[in-house]
């Protein structure tokens, strides 16, 4: 999290700052992103950065908290929207998704976050479980079997996300969906065949 210092600025400091981090971390992959270069476009010192942020670390994950945020907006909605249908709402996340990071360009920082929680996994409470935490009530239950719904949920997740990056590497756009709606498919419904008795 950001110092208090960060939070006493001005918002109109505090948004120019953060919008110039989220260009960079548009712009290059994670590794490369220039904490010079933040301060260079934010017209801020290094001195004042660091009393914002301890390093670029703090600076990612407060900007991934602010955007998971309306991600689990998002997810919310679509799941009460569908009252509760956690098929339906993984396919409508998918579209909405998938249409906003193509139209805004938000690719490099989708594939960043990626980047980061890989490097970070085992420092901090995994986004997964935060989302499903926030989700669970609204899911409807009457028709799943009695499982761990949290581990159907990150694989769902996991899914959403691996297929959006699927996406934004093909032009194929129908072809990605449709692989998609298989694998939702796969871990709905299972492997086996309707009344098999394999």
């Amino acid at each position: 999290m950001p110092s208090q210092t960060f939070f006493n600025l001005d918002k109109g400091k505090q948004a120019k700052l953060l919008d110039c981090a989220f260009e960079e971390f548009i712009r290059v992959p994670y590794p490369e992103v220039s904490i010079n270069q933040i301060i260079l476009n934010a017209k801020i010192s290094r001195g004042s950065f660091y009393t914002y942020f301890k390093d670029k670390n703090e600076l990612f994950e407060y900007i991934i908290k602010i955007y998971g945020e309306k991600l689990d907006e998002v997810l919310i909605g679509a799941i009460v929207k569908n009252n509760g249908d956690i098929r339906k709402s993984f396919i409508e996340v998918f579209d909405l998704l998938l249409l906003k990071i193509k139209k805004e360009n938000y690719i490099g920082i989708f594939k960043n976050a990626f980047l980061f929680f890989n490097i970070n996994r085992d420092k901090s409470v995994h986004p997964v479980h935060l989302i499903y935490e926030k989700v669970k009530y609204d899911i409807d239950k009457r028709c799943l079997k009695d499982s761990n719904l949290e581990i159907v949920f990150r694989m769902l997740l996991q899914t959403l996300f691996i297929s959006i990056i699927e996406s934004l590497k093909n032009e194929d756009d129908l072809k990605v969906k449709e692989g998609y709606l298989e694998k939702i498919d796969i871990i709905c419904y299972g492997i086996y065949k309707e009344g098999s008795l394999c």
